[in-house]
């Protein structure tokens, strides 16, 4: 997440040599088995899902298209166990036509977020239909983990034989450029009638990993435990107070919000972090200790320095937020594959329904997840948009290139999921009175043929699933700004010189807006000062911001500012409020910061006072 300045020119590049990679295929993505509705919510009061009668199986899951032509790989031991989640069913159309009802200003249902139990009678599997598909599982060999009372998915565990039989497939080893990950050979199906009540089954891959380093800067200054804060913001590295001056959060903590009574969530993918370090942040950024709730998903683990992403994560949100709660919902990193865990986490932020605001710092490029496996946590993060919680996810920190191949087009997920709010990455400079001197677009990089520091810059593009349409959204001045990636050889594949990226292509873009990302953020970890960034600081910057108009708003009898087509409402706001300070320096080794959206800001930064000024007057 650290790098050096260097700004590259397109016009100056040349096309580097690629070693031959295997291309990715995409293979068969699972059949959504839901029975739609039409109209508004307020006639969307069943109980669940019927399902329809067939003895015909349907696909649960498909490989990730990254692993392209494998060769030949080695069987599981039988009595090896996995975990697996079955998601069940849920009505797909009838919940997105509502939610896009929910924000849609003028709307009779805009900003009318739904409950946990609102989200189960309208959408949701009955209890009697889920509890169908536990029998089904229990009965042919799986034991039951847990369930959820948003009726969203069926944890269980299994050993490979029975997973094979099951699913009428082989789970094998393979491994690929010093890569080993285990994957599923075969069409996995399931009989009827359990078939029709579960939509797709995540856990039969664990190829996808998340990309994240340790956030050191260039230069790090020594300290201890016990304090030494005279380090803190040296040499015009940023502390709590700049962050806070330049987007307006502390015109909020002037009004007397600083997060009093309101909760946020911070995902953690196998990262831990020690709580003494977080202690000797808050006492030098003039705080009280913050309040953290770790909360186990899946595995459990124990305090330590860890890789720096977990501090880096609590540390922004306690100096935002110095008197919110902050719940840390954790997995170890093992116990389930990435896609699993990211699916497990955002049900259970659904379920629990503490949070009005969730930072995740994790991602990776997209086509190394199944469609199948997009599709599930796209799903899970349609029903925190539902219940009007705001997700901000990293969008990278490889430039246009989150797949670390230099003019290999991609995106990073699940920042590039359509209910995700996508959190780009800027260089920020402040002065000695906090006022913003300059604000560019984050995109050193280098001219190594790979992102081996997250050091590239801003993650942005447009997404390569076919499931991830445009959203109706996504509009306003610069989504339209086109590139072809032929003029700059840029492709989507290695050695794809038939397959330049073209932008926009009909699909999601990304990032949605963007904070400070380059590594000049003072951050306290093992006992030192270091110099932190990427855009999972930006995540956790807007997140905590978020929750201060958040808490303001709740003051004045409003609802959340939800999902992320409420940012794009903003943006087009015909007033004269502005709630993002536009970036129109800078690029991400391929796109352009311009006037307008861009693919390395988005609308740009946040102006949090502004924000809430048109949120109150809507």
């Amino acid at each position: 997440m650290f790098c050096l300045e260097v700004r590259v020119k397109l016009k100056n590049r040349r096309p580097p040599f690629f070693p031959a990679l295997i291309p990715g295929i995409a293979l068969i993505g699972f059949l959504v088995s839901a029975c739609s509705l039409t109209g508004t919510q307020t006639n969307n009061t069943s109980t669940g899902v019927t399902p329809t009668s067939t003895s015909r199986s349907h696909p649960v899951a498909s490989q990730p298209t990254a692993t392209g032509n494998l060769p030949p790989g080695t069987q599981l031991p039988e009595n090896e166990v996995k975990p697996l989640t079955f998601n069940l069913t849920y009505k797909d159309t009838a919940m997105e036509q509502d939610i896009a009802q929910m924000y849609t200003p003028g709307s009779p249902a805009f900003h009318q977020f739904l409950t946990p139990d609102q989200v189960v009678q309208r959408y949701a599997l009955s209890g009697a239909l889920q509890q169908q598909v536990v029998d089904w599982l229990t009965q042919h060999g799986y034991t039951l983990d847990s369930t959820d009372s948003l009726h969203t998915s069926v944890k269980v565990h299994a050993t490979v034989a029975t997973i094979e039989r099951t699913l009428n497939i082989k789970l094998k080893s393979f491994t690929v450029d010093g890569h080993t990950f285990f994957m599923q050979e075969g069409q996995p199906t399931l009989p009827q009638p359990v078939g029709a009540l579960v939509s797709s089954v995540v856990g039969l891959d664990n190829f996808a990993l998340p990309q994240f380093k340790p956030p050191f800067g260039l230069l790090a200054h020594a300290g201890s435990l016990a304090g030494n804060c005279s380090s803190y913001g040296a040499k015009g590295n940023l502390t709590r107070n700049n962050l806070a001056g330049a987007y307006q959060v502390n015109q909020l903590y002037q009004q007397g919000f600083q997060g009093q009574g309101m909760t946020i969530g911070v995902a953690e993918f196998g990262d831990t972090y020690n709580p003494q370090d977080l202690a000797n942040y808050a006492a030098c950024a003039g705080i009280a200790t913050p309040q953290v709730q770790n909360i186990d998903v899946d595995g459990h683990l124990a305090s330590g320095s860890g890789q720096g992403e977990a501090i880096l994560d609590l540390e922004l949100i306690a100096g935002l937020a110095p008197q919110a709660q902050i719940l840390d919902y954790q997995t170890d990193g093992q116990s389930t594959s990435f896609a699993q865990s990211l699916v497990d986490v955002f049900n259970r932020v659904a379920v629990d329904h503490k949070v009005q605001v969730l930072s995740v710092s994790y991602g990776t490029y997209e086509s190394s997840f199944s469609t199948s496996e997009l599709a599930a946590v796209n799903q899970s993060l349609r029903t925190l948009a539902a219940e009007g919680i705001s997700v901000f996810i990293s969008s990278g920190d490889c430039g246009a290139f989150t797949q670390r191949l230099r003019d290999i087009a991609a995106v990073s997920f699940p920042a590039s999921a359509t209910y995700a709010i996508a959190v780009g990455g800027t260089h920020l400079q402040v002065n000695a009175s906090n006022t913003r001197t300059s604000e560019t677009a984050w995109g050193p990089g280098d001219d190594l043929p790979v992102c081996a520091s997250n050091d590239w810059g801003s993650g942005g593009g447009v997404s390569q699933n076919p499931a991830f349409k445009l959203p109706s959204w996504q509009v306003g001045p610069g989504t339209t700004t086109h590139y072809d990636g032929s003029l700059a050889h840029v492709f989507l594949r290695p050695l794809g010189f038939d397959s330049p990226v073209i932008a926009p292509n009909g699909l999601r873009q990304v990032p949605d807006l963007a904070a400070a990302a380059f590594p000049n953020i003072s951050i306290y970890y093992k006992g030192a000062w270091v110099n932190s960034g990427g855009t999972s600081a930006a995540a956790p910057i807007v997140a905590a911001g978020t929750l201060l108009v958040d808490q303001a708003l709740q003051r004045q009898g409003k609802t959340m500012v939800g999902g992320v087509p409420e940012f794009y409402t903003l943006a087009n706001h015909p007033g004269s409020r502005h709630p993002y300070t536009d970036i129109t320096t800078g690029d991400n080794l391929f796109y352009n910061a311009t006037p307008g959206w861009d693919y390395t800001t988005g609308w740009g930064t946040p102006n949090f006072n502004d924000i809430l000024q048109i949120e109150l007057g809507q």
